[in-house]
This record gives structure tokens, sequence and C-alpha cells, in this order.
């Protein structure tokens, strides 16, 4: 089981923290509103989620590993389903990056392109430039 806190931004109201399993159903939505912080409270992986005029922007800090890779893989995954107008993702803040997070971003594109919603990698720090 993998559990989450929504951590909300200044201009966000306050989210409840929600255990979640990705070999689960999704009941609902993990995705927050935009300007919401997702944190993986037993990790360091946060994603910070905006939106402006319908394109999508998550920005990922930490590490993405084995264990962190479920939990990003459904909230960019869910993010890119509801953002029509496309998904910006920023790795600029990446600490680590393995065969697991590469992963998680090639199933991103995938899906991207099935659905054809625009997707950009907009930033790399050099922990991903060098998996790439």
């Amino acid at each position: 089981m993998i559990g989450i806190e929504l951590v909300p931004t200044a201009s966000a109201p306050a989210q409840p923290t929600a255990p979640t399993c990705p070999s689960e159903p999704a009941s609902g939505s993990v995705v927050p509103p935009s300007g919401t912080m997702i944190r993986d409270p037993h990790s360091t992986l946060e994603v910070r989620l905006t939106e402006t005029a319908g394109r999508a922007r998550a920005a990922v800090h930490g590490e993405i590993d084995l264990g962190t890779a479920p939990l990003l893989q459904r909230v960019l995954g869910e993010t890119l389903r509801g953002a029509h107008g496309g998904l910006d993702v920023d790795l600029d803040g990446v600490d680590f990056l393995d065969c697991s997070g590469l992963n998680v971003l090639l199933r991103l594109r995938e899906e991207a392109e099935e659905t054809g919603v625009p997707l950009h990698v907009t930033r790399m720090s050099r922990a991903v430039l060098r998996v790439l």
C-alpha cells in the first residue's frame, strides 16, 4: 500500500491524506485541484500540480525509483487524462531516476500518443539527463 499526502499550496484548499494502492481500481481521482502538491510520506517524492488555460504542469521533485514509480505513474497518468490542453512535466527537481522512473515516462508518452494529448518534458536535472 502506498500512502500519499496532499499538501495544499497557498491558493488551494486543504485535502485529506489518502492511502492508495496503484493495483486497485481508482474509485475517484487521486489528483487534487490545481495548485496542490502531492507528497509521498515514505520518500522524498513530491509532485506540484498547476494549471494554466487548460494546460497542466507537474513539477516533480525528489527520487523516482521502484518505490515511488507507481505513485508517480498514477498521478501523471490521471493528470494527463484530465489535461485536454496538454501536460508539461518539469523534472528539474529530480535527484535520482532509475529504470522504473524511465518506464513511467515511456508509458506516459505512449498514453499521450494514444489519446492525442500533448506531452512535453520541459526541464531535466542532471540525474534525469544521465539516464536518458
